[in-house]
């Protein structure tokens, strides 16, 4: 058998913990170096008798994770989600139809990022995407309820900002964003076929990491836990129909940390969700599910070092500072992405090295609100 010989598949639990039956269509995500690791605890066995030989301990419950990579790329077009973002939704994401509309002159602004924006003639309400200063002639935003109107005015709930409408909205993309609420976080059944056999899990969810290196496509890191079923004997899938979306290369990022357009050779998010069993004695496994119970999102970057003046590392790191960290991935309709971190925090700054050149290796934790919360991280597939 060979490694190089795998595939992935993952079908969303219409019941929680329950196997969904896979097929071809569940497995066009292209993933690298899938992996299935079972772990089930095991009971030692030690009665005393006529000689110190051992008795066969006792496997407990089928504890399994499931690691692997892919590439960050989009559907080719902007409103079709692509295929991995079941996986992200899994990992605690929710995923909502992004709007846009024209506007003129911003008077009182920014329009902030989260803001409820009211339109003036037709009553129409959304929530703010990114803030939003003068001079940007597009505003992103999510409808909550009605439909915005050319020419009228849409004035921010929160920051007061106001702009007259220069289109009807129209659909550009998805949103993402993190969720807390465990009955908006699908379940997974997932398999690896591993050229003649098939390793099952169900109820599973999971944590990922995005990593970010110049010149390079973007990598995720998946890590999902889940309930191990079975392995059996099964051949690969065939007819599979992959998406054919080249991964964009992360350069041209237009990358602000704060007020400072950084010069980095990397970057990484590490969306660190805490996963807890939800143990069951009435199943096999005696697993039904792991579940998101929290969550600690955390990453690092090393820009070059600068004065004190241009941007104060050190300084903002002693006074918990927290920053605006924006960025893009890529420029083709269907293909681009909008990271957009509104309270970046350093939680260590370090003097690098990088072939010469000084610069700081610096930790920063993702902030959010405690109300509306949910928000410590924005991604947009445009």
């Amino acid at each position: 058998m060979l490694t190089r010989r795998r595939q992935l598949a993952a079908k969303v639990e219409s019941q929680e913990g329950i196997e969904e039956a896979l097929a071809s269509q569940d497995a066009k995500l292209l993933v690298e170096s899938p992996v299935v690791d079972v772990d089930p605890p095991l009971h030692e066995r030690n009665p005393v008798g006529a000689s110190f030989s051992k008795v066969g301990d006792l496997p407990g419950k089928k504890v399994s994770r499931l690691t692997f990579n892919l590439r960050l790329r989009g559907s080719g077009v902007p409103a079709a989600e692509p295929e991995w973002l079941k996986l992200l939704k899994a990992c605690g994401w929710q995923v909502a139809p992004l709007q846009a509309i024209t506007i003129g002159a911003i008077a009182s602004g920014p329009f902030k990022h989260g803001e409820t924006i009211v339109g003036g003639t037709s009553g129409a309400t959304g929530r703010v995407v990114i803030d939003t200063a003068d001079g940007t002639t597009t505003l992103y935003f999510v409808s909550v309820s009605g439909t915005f109107q050319d020419a009228e005015t849409i004035t921010g709930s929160t920051s007061g900002a106001s702009a007259t409408a220069g289109s009807d909205p129209s659909e550009v993309g998805k949103e993402l964003k993190p969720i807390t609420d465990p009955a908006g976080v699908p379940s997974l059944t997932m398999a690896t076929y591993e050229d003649g056999i098939r390793k099952v899990l169900r109820g599973a969810r999971g944590k990922v990491k995005f990593n970010f290196k110049v010149g390079e496509p973007v990598m995720l890191d998946f890590d999902f836990s889940g309930a191990y079923l079975s392995t059996q004997d099964a051949s690969l899938l065939s007819s599979i129909n992959h998406e054919t979306t080249k991964p964009p290369v992360f350069l041209n990022a237009y990358l602000w940390l704060d007020n400072l357009q950084a010069k980095l050779s990397e970057l990484e998010i590490d969306w660190a969700n805490a996963l807890a069993v939800r143990d069951d004695v009435n199943e096999q496994a005696g697993i039904l599910s792991y579940v998101i119970s929290d969550r600690k999102p955390v990453g690092s970057l090393n820009p070059e070092m600068v004065s004190v003046s241009s941007h104060d590392f050190f300084g903002k790191w002693f006074n918990g500072e927290e920053m605006i960290l924006n960025f893009q991935v890529g420029e083709a309709l269907g293909n681009k992405f909008w990271f957009y971190a509104p309270k970046a925090q350093y939680s260590k700054v370090a003097d690098e090295d990088r072939e010469g050149i000084a610069s700081a290796r610096a930790s920063f934790s993702l902030n959010g609100t405690l109300e509306p919360g949910d928000d410590e991280l924005t991604i947009l597939c445009l």
